[in-house]
């Protein structure tokens, strides 16, 4: 009986969910036939029994699920005694084999390769071909000599990035504790037992914490653990690498690499053999790389920080401008977004990995909030000198998808909750705001990473957890860092189940109070609309957000020659918002009375005005229009602030809009369609390329 990476998916899956779950389900997220998911049960089952555990049911017509008794249970037996009861993946073998190679002095023989992965000779070899294909696309090759062995060979730069990579692949697998175990083995350098050792190293990380003023994530934790245990097994094998000279003074004034030179010195007083030069400069790129989920910024003051704050005004103005809204408490993201932008600087400055996978996610789920980020970090491109990947690009999109989802959230709030999430100051922020966008009578009273939620007690009804944790006496549901519309459906039920047995006695107290100073009619009906409202007082969707063509159309589009000012543009271009109730005539005033005190913002790029103001100040709801003019209109006296399109934008809120508005961006950015729509003829004309790009 073994449990594999996809076996113990199966686990996860059906355990963290609050209801059953179908067979469908199971082989829609593991694609695999049905008949393997049967027998993967049926072996789980043995596992479970054999630990003393309820085995997996199925209820008819409905799903699995596992009894209450072994879910309870379940956090503490995962973790498996026995590494011959664990099947490695291919993937998994694949890591384990280049740490193996990569951190050892000799080249590592065919029989220590099988003893390492337990597979035949001939799964080997195919592993060992997957190795070496990957490395020809990293300037690596896969060596091998006869009656030796074999080992990566080339740049020891390029070396030191694969380990890296490798360690967070291990690292950022969340379900495979038997993985990570078996890497630690692999990379032990052996001068301390390995269950003495990486828990002294995480001390040690601990302390030199404090000393640095953060407070890093479980996976950066152990990330760096691994990092020791390779620096001490690599300095024996004598492998070095050069790093620049200029760059070795710039780190050694980092109060990182400080604190990594008193740790080399503590470590050597316990036995360890002291870090050499070259791996205290890679462990410190390693610590200033590092995501955290709380930096102190009462000990930043180095003129590279004060660079970067000047950067991220300049991003949170470009965010603000081209999504034509206003950030509140903007001083507090400005302060989280250095947090993160001070690791990702260095990320980026030294090429280090990010693990996450939030990219694709982030563009898919929330694809505006993406856009309108990406197009507002080419001040951060300038100062490092490097475009933002992707993956970078999603965290930042993260930081302002959180707090465009900040609301007064004035509701009563019922329940008390934290949040317990790995992934940094961003994802966290996130998951916060969309669980207080779906749950108004849930007050979330922070967010921890997994060590802070293990170190101390914590008063709360609920926990919110994308980690699978040991459960303490309070409840915890488990969720992942982005909500799509079934998770959210998901929570809503859950939460009901875990924290609203207790409502049959709150509806019984609201229709006592009510009984007492009223009359009841239908004492039913009323019992009926109580219930529903506090069992459904949620929007498990996300709000429509319309698209340009549903704002731009023939009734809010006009074609004139010329204005007599901007004032007048303004005002012309306002009036289909007006005929149609969108707006007040309130709203106009405050957006002349902006351009007044604040200048010629609203001229976004050449012949392109987009007035706009607070949605307080008279707007019904949202609504676009567009002037187009033969003859520009000046915001100011400078030339560059001539426009002949004057689109005024009507927003409800920081979000709604956003859909319309990246398609319109989209539509005036591309080579071409301005000129097209200066020189339309009727509002079919404008209306095309408005349709054109509805859909993108």
């Amino acid at each position: 009986m073994v449990l594999d990476q996809r076996r113990t998916s199966i686990l996860h899956l059906i355990t963290r969910s609050p209801k059953t779950v179908e067979v469908r389900e199971l082989t829609e997220a593991l694609g695999v036939s049905q008949r393997t998911i049967y027998y993967d049960i049926s072996q789980i089952n043995g596992w479970l029994e054999r630990e003393g555990l309820s085995p997996i049911k199925k209820e008819y017509g409905k799903g699995f699920y596992i009894p209450p008794d072994a879910k309870k249970q379940l956090p503490a037996k995962l973790h498996l005694q026995n590494e011959w009861e664990y099947r490695f993946s291919g993937k998994e073998r694949q890591h384990l084999l280049i740490l193996f190679m990569l951190s050892r002095k000799k080249p590592a023989s065919l029989k220590e390769l099988i003893h390492l992965t337990q597979v035949s000779r001939g799964t080997l070899f195919r592993d060992l071909k997957r190795i070496s294909a990957d490395l020809k696309h990293q300037d690596l090759e896969l060596a091998h000599a006869k009656n030796e062995g074999y080992s990566i060979s080339g740049n020891e730069t390029k070396k030191r990035k694969l380990l890296t990579q490798c360690i967070s692949d291990v690292l950022s697998n969340p379900e495979s504790a038997q993985l990570r175990e078996k890497a630690q083995a692999v990379i032990n350098p052996g001068s301390k037992k390995e269950e003495e050792l990486v828990p002294y190293l995480e001390y040690e990380i601990t302390l030199l914490e404090k000393e640095i003023h953060v407070s890093f994530t479980e996976h950066v934790v152990q990330f760096l653990v691994y990092q020791l245990l390779i620096s001490l097994k690599r300095q024996s094998a004598s492998m070095t690498e050069e790093i620049d000279q200029e760059e070795k003074d710039i780190l050694k004034q980092t109060e990182s690499y400080l604190a990594v030179e008193r740790l080399s010195d503590r470590i050597q007083k316990n036995g360890c053999a002291p870090l050499e030069d070259i791996e205290k400069f890679q462990l410190t790129m390693q610590i200033l790389g590092s995501r955290v989920h709380y930096a102190s910024t009462q000990h930043s003051r180095k003129i590279e920080e004060k660079k970067l704050k000047r950067v991220i005004t300049k991003i949170v103005d470009d965010f603000q401008l081209i999504g034509c809204l206003l950030l509140e408490e903007r001083a507090k993201l400005e302060n989280n977004l250095l947090t993160h932008l001070k690791p990702a600087y260095y990320r980026l400055k030294y090429d280090l990995p990010i693990s996450g996978g939030y990219a694709e996610k982030i563009e898919s789920e929330y694809p505006d909030v993406f856009y309108l980020t990406k197009r507002s970090l080419s001040h951060l491109e300038s100062f490092i000198g490097k475009s933002i990947p992707e993956e970078e690009v999603a965290y930042i999109a993260m930081h302002f998808g959180g707090w465009l989802k900040r609301g007064n959230h004035r509701s009563i709030k019922h329940f008390r909750a934290f949040v317990v999430c790995e992934n940094g100051i961003a994802a966290s922020g996130m998951l916060r705001s969309q669980l207080e966008a779906l749950l108004p009578e849930v007050f979330i009273a922070g967010t921890l990473s997994v060590r802070e939620y293990n170190r101390h007690a914590h008063e709360a009804d609920i926990i919110f957890s994308t980690s699978f944790i040991k459960q303490k006496t309070i409840p915890v549901i488990y969720v992942p860092a982005l909500l799509n519309d079934k998770e959210r459906e998901r929570i809503v039920i859950q939460l009901n189940q875990t924290l609203h047995k207790e409502k049959g006695g709150e509806e019984a107290h609201l229709l006592s109070l009510i009984e007492e100073h009223a009359t009841i009619h239908d004492y039913q009906t009323l019992q009926k609309k109580i219930h529903a409202y506090l069992q459904n007082n949620h929007s498990t969707k996300e709000t429509h957000k319309p698209m340009l063509e549903e704002l731009l159309t023939p009734k809010t589009i006009q074609l004139a020659d010329r204005a007599e000012s901007w004032q007048e543009a303004v005002k012309q271009a306002s009036l289909p918002l007006l005929k149609d109730e969108s707006i007040k005539e309130s709203y106009v005033d405050a957006m002349i009375e902006n351009i007044y005190e604040n200048g010629a913002y609203v001229v976004i790029a050449p012949q392109i005005a987009i007035p706009h103001a607070r949605p307080e100040t008279g707007v019904e709801r949202l609504g676009m229009s567009l002037l187009r003019l033969r003859s520009p209109v000046f915001f100011s006296e400078d030339p560059k602030h001539k426009a002949s399109l004057v689109i005024v934008l009507a927003a409800v809120d920081n979000e709604t809009h956003l859909k319309a508005l990246s398609q319109l961006t989209e539509m005036l950015s591309e080579p071409g369609n301005i000129d097209q729509l200066l020189s339309a003829e009727t509002k079919e004309d404008v209306l095309s390329l408005v349709s054109k790009y509805s859909y993108k």
